[in-house]
């Protein structure tokens, strides 16, 4: 049982769940990173969260899956950048439970890791397609969705990070998940809470769990995406949806008034756009794998630890590890023309 529903048992009637996360992920403090910054610095491993592949968007897919499969849906159809986790979770997970998947796939700075990302689909069978920019995404989206349906299938839609109302519950129950865990004595009460943000739905779940919670920490969210994506007003929006929705399917849930109360957003990590690397997190992640043997990347948490180590505040801080730690299959025998033209750039002899 999820603490979600330990603290709202009306829900277990109302909120379908799928289970696919190892819960809870662990805590541990991190000596020697503290002793370099000088301060009390402590990890959650959310890049734990599942055996075939971790990171936060496991937690969203819990309850995005459970719907899908609720309504009776055989596919699913999300969307990402070329070396997205997101969309590489989202099939992975969706075809464990029997539902076929499609990613529409937009282009990003080119790195090894894309290139095994896009092996990855292949291995799996995602249905990969290419868009140029957002109005073809929804061209794409809907040409595929309206395919499916006319061949009789049913199709449900994951937003970008899987953040929906729906999906950001899986991060209000990561809160609740922190919470008992400070009760236990795992950790103290974190004054911050250090993890980047994308698409909103960690951080803005986070930030609506920990106020159910009576948590007072402040969450630091790092921006990795422009600031309409990922910045104060689409967290309002979010938190406001998110708080409705649970408060629908459960009136014991409160609803909330100022949002961004226990949020603050900085952009000061972004640099040159999505998934360009800076140099403050590339220096960050060597400096934790070195101290800590804690393995990160610079598109996400990379950036969140800069904000951490350019801070380095006194007080008790958490930073939230949202990476995938599973490794990732070998590559097989697919060959690279079955991507779509576009994305075959990404694939090279390594």
């Amino acid at each position: 049982m999820r603490p979600i529903f330990r603290a709202y048992p009306g829900l277990a009637d109302t909120l379908p769940i799928v289970p696919l996360a190892e819960l809870p992920t662990p805590l541990n403090r991190l000596p020697r990173f503290s002793e370099q910054l000088n301060a009390d610095i402590w990890i959650k491993h959310d890049e734990l969260t599942g055996e075939l592949y971790g990171g936060n968007k496991v937690r969203k897919l819990e309850f995005l899956l459970a719907d899908a499969l609720e309504q009776g849906c055989t596919d699913v159809i999300t969307y990402g950048a070329a070396g997205s986790n997101h969309a590489l979770a989202s099939s992975i997970y969706a075809q464990q439970h029997g539902l076929r998947c499609h990613v529409v796939i937009t282009d990003q700075p080119d790195s090894p890791k894309v290139g095994k990302t896009l092996r990855y689909h292949l291995q799996l069978g995602t249905h990969l397609v290419h868009a140029g920019n957002y109005p073809e995404v929804l061209a794409a989206a809907a040409e595929i969705t309206q395919k499916l349906e006319t061949d009789g299938r049913r199709v449900y839609d994951i937003p970008f990070g899987g953040s929906s109302a729906l999906g950001t519950i899986g991060f209000v129950n990561a809160a609740l998940e922190l919470a008992e865990q400070i009760v236990a004595g795992d950790m103290p009460e974190p004054d911050r809470i250090y993890l980047a943000c994308g698409t909103s739905g960690s951080v803005t779940g986070l930030s609506l769990g920990l106020r159910l919670a009576g948590i007072g920490s402040q969450i630091i969210a790092t921006q990795v995406t422009p600031p309409a994506i990922s910045g104060p007003a689409a967290h309002c929006r979010l938190f406001n949806d998110t708080n409705l929705l649970l408060h629908t399917l459960d009136n014991a849930i409160p609803l909330l008034k100022e949002p961004r109360s226990n949020v603050m957003h900085r952009d000061d990590e972004f640099g040159a756009g999505y998934a360009h690397e800076t140099a403050s997190a590339a220096d960050a992640v060597k400096l934790i794998a070195r101290l800590e043997d804690v393995h990160l990347e610079t598109t996400y948490t990379g950036k969140a630890l800069a904000a951490l180590v350019k801070d380095s505040e006194t007080g008790t801080t958490l930073f939230w590890n949202t990476y995938n730690a599973q490794p990732y299959k070998e590559a097989g025998s697919q060959a690279s023309a079955a991507l779509p033209p576009e994305l075959q750039k990404y694939i090279h002899n390594n």
